[in-house]
């Protein structure tokens, strides 16, 4: 499934230093986008996962408290520009 992410960011240095202990991601989870703003206060991302939950639990720990997320399905059928899936 496409999820995306709406990562609101607290300190953008912390992110920069927290976001490089993601990857290399496992095996089950792949990145397509990552957009952040050009202040770096934002950042919208889109991942293919099993699930939000799977996701959630491999990246809210590497992220510390350096930014807050949220996490929605993606629903394919309307949205416009999605990648090929992985899976």
């Amino acid at each position: 499934m496409f999820i995306a992410i709406q990562h609101q960011i607290h300190d953008p240095n912390q992110f920069q230093q927290c976001a490089e202990q993601v990857f290399p991601l496992p095996d089950e989870l792949h990145v397509h986008h990552f957009l952040p703003a050009t202040d770096l206060s934002k950042a919208s991302c889109l991942y293919e996962a099993p699930s939000i939950e799977q996701l959630r639990d491999y990246l809210e720990p590497k992220l510390s408290e350096a930014s807050t997320q949220q996490y929605f399905p993606v629903t394919a059928d309307h949205a416009m520009g999605l990648p090929e899936a992985v899976r």
